[in-house]
């Protein structure tokens, strides 16, 4: 029977009332990824709750398509025994990137419950760094002798038990050297009696264990690859990366290159705290401040403005900071959209997220600014009178806060509403942010030096 999606309410419901047999049942029917995300937007307590009723094979399935942050709460209360158990029943590969997201307390207690094989298994693949071919790799493969018939390859295959889905038939030598590989709807309409190796591709692309998954990856996309057998420093084939591995790579290196753009890492590390975020992205915002503040500086002396003129060599630095700010909030919003996390209400809580992330780098950087003011017309300005330097700092550093709080707000709403109206927030929020972050920055900023100063 096909699997179907369930609803987060009516799973939240069945949970609540305890209809556990029903909940099994429907479970049953749900695709472990649609499960895993149901599971990330309930709260600590019913996750722990619903991982009671799983069995361990369901349990690793879904574990497996969680997010690292998520995964660590479901393994805090979960007894030794059962996780070793989850890990059991995971793909090898699987296995060694969740034994490796474990603190190393967990690991102590999970090997005791492994037998020698399963301990042995684990370690060579941790042993491998989680970026190269080693780390992405599984040991579960089929290889069959260069001196075997077709025949003797497809019973090789019928009798494997493997957890990933088997679709290509590597040729070895008698030292396990890779010789060839056929895909098996090739194998299958061969001869019977036929040589393996000499119906095998000889010419194959192949990565060495210490291999950057980077590299990787983009062998899969040139040569349109969905299996690369992976060798040894002695050449000898040791396992296969497949596609959906490749895949999350790409995910991976797509998210740091977003991060990296618009100065949010916390995409990459999947954060959810704000005050996470803040120390995430703070630094970044330091580095405009601090050029925006040098150009304020430069403006000041070029132009030589002295009273109340002395507000306009501070509008770069707002303009910046609330351009900043914004661009990072929507890149957050947009990638969640891309991501088809388009719920509302998860949406809404990206949105209250993010505009609690505004406010708090706001106040934060209104005050390093308001200092800074100080610092300027203190050691570089002429004599200033007093009252007016304490307007000036409450100006800029209250505009500073108001700014980079409305960016967050439109830099996260607006991919929302123009995504609600079918429009690619993509293409369109890039110019509605930069521009709307300008124009309200400045207005901003002058309403609160008209007010102050009035």
């Amino acid at each position: 029977m096909p699997a179907r999606k369930f609803n987060k309410k009516a799973f939240r419901k069945l949970l609540k009332n305890e209809q556990f047999d029903e909940l099994r049942n429907t479970i049953a029917l749900t695709d472990p990824a649609d499960l895993a995300d149901i599971l990330e937007e309930l709260d600590a307590h019913e996750v722990e709750q619903a991982f009671t009723i799983l069995d361990n094979e369901t349990a690793s399935e879904v574990i497996v398509e969680m997010g690292t942050n998520d995964v660590e709460e479901v393994v805090e209360h979960m007894p030794a025994d059962r996780l070793a158990g989850m890990l059991r029943e995971m793909a090898p590969d699987d296995a060694a990137d969740f034994f490796n997201e474990l603190d190393q307390e967990d690991q102590d207690e999970i090997l005791p419950y492994l037998n020698n094989k399963e301990r042995q298994e684990l370690k060579e693949l941790t042993d491998y760094e989680e970026d190269s071919a080693g780390g992405l790799m599984t040991p579960e493969l089929c290889a069959v002798s260069s001196a075997a018939t077709v025949e003797q390859a497809i019973h090789a295959m019928t009798q494997a038990d493997f957890s990933d889905p088997i679709t290509m038939i590597f040729v070895v030598d008698n030292e396990r050297h890779l010789v060839g590989a056929i895909h098996i709807s090739e194998l299958i309409a061969k001869p019977c009696k036929e040589k393996v190796a000499d119906v095998a591709d000889k010419d194959i692309i192949t990565a060495h264990v210490d291999d950057s998954s980077n590299d990787i990856a983009l062998d899969f996309r040139k040569y349109d690859l969905y299996v690369m057998p992976v060798v040894d420093y002695d050449e000898k084939l040791v396992g296969r990366i497949t596609a959906d591995d490749v895949m999350d790579v790409m995910d991976e290196e797509a998210a740091e290159d977003i991060a990296k753009l618009a100065g949010a890492p916390d995409i990459e590390t999947k954060e959810d705290s704000p005050v996470a975020i803040v120390r995430l992205r703070l630094p970044w915002l330091m580095i405009t401040m601090i050029a925006g503040t040098l150009v304020s500086l430069i403006i000041q002396k070029i132009v030589n403005i002295n009273g109340a003129e002395k507000l306009a060599a501070f509008i770069p630095v707002i303009l910046a900071m609330g351009g900043n700010t914004g661009m990072q909030a929507s890149a957050v919003t947009i990638r969640s959209i891309a991501l088809g996390e388009i719920e509302l209400n998860h949406l809404m809580n990206i949105f209250s997220r993010e505009f609690m992330v505004g406010a708090i780098m706001g106040v934060t950087c209104g005050v390093l600014t308001a200092m800074t003011v100080w610092i300027n017309l203190t050691v570089f300005a002429d004599a200033i009178d007093p009252a007016a330097m304490v307007r000036l700092m409450i100006i800029v550093g209250i505009s500073m806060f108001v700014a980079m709080s409305f960016a967050a707000f439109t830099g996260t709403m607006l991919p929302i509403v123009l995504n609600q109206f079918k429009i690619d927030p993509a293409l369109a929020t890039g110019p509605f942010v930069t521009t709307g972050n300008d124009l309200s920055a400045s207005l901003i900023y002058l309403v609160m030096c008209s007010i102050l100063l009035n």
